[in-house]
């Protein structure tokens, strides 16, 4: 068994100890939602994916229209569009 040199509890006692430990599960649980949140977003964009050009290109106009997203949506469109087919296909 490990001795503890210091036999003082560290500031906060008991109390930052417990802090400590919440904080830790806020943290798993954060990154548990955003996982799951990421893939109900991959799940939902190989679903439009499914549904062919039009749907997607409403999508990307809807987005648009309704973010503003204009020159820094068109620039994302066009460094996807011209990626190599190949690695398109690799999915």
């Amino acid at each position: 068994m490990f001795k503890n040199e210091n036999q003082e509890p560290l500031a906060g006692g008991l109390l930052a100890g417990t802090l400590q430990a919440d904080h830790a599960v806020d943290i798993r649980e954060s990154l548990r939602n955003q996982a799951q949140l990421r893939l109900r977003r991959v799940h939902l964009a190989r679903q439009v994916h499914a549904l062919g050009d039009r749907v997607f290109f409403e999508f990307v106009d809807e987005l648009d229209r309704v973010h503003g997203l204009g020159n820094d949506l068109d620039q994302r469109l066009e460094r996807y569009a011209a990626l190599n087919p190949a690695i398109r296909e690799a999915q």
